[in-house]
């Protein structure tokens, strides 16, 4: 039996670390769900990340480099 004693906070992931969590999916013999697994997320919220990135929705913004 488990006990959830909180309801934990969902996480931000920035587009830098969806398309370094994608590139790691799209490698030769790589499996979506290992992947997944490996980075806590389902595997559904790894291929809507792929459907953004062909849609044109999901980009790096360029940031200002600091001075």
């Amino acid at each position: 039996m488990e006990i959830i004693t909180g309801v934990e906070r969902r996480r931000r992931w920035r587009a830098e670390d969806k398309l370094r969590v994608l590139a790691e999916a799209a490698q030769p013999g790589a499996r979506t769900s290992e992947v997944a697994r490996r980075h806590d997320i389902s595997r559904g919220l790894l291929w809507y990340w792929r459907r953004q990135l062909r849609q044109g929705q999901l980009r790096v913004h360029d940031a200002p480099e600091p001075m």
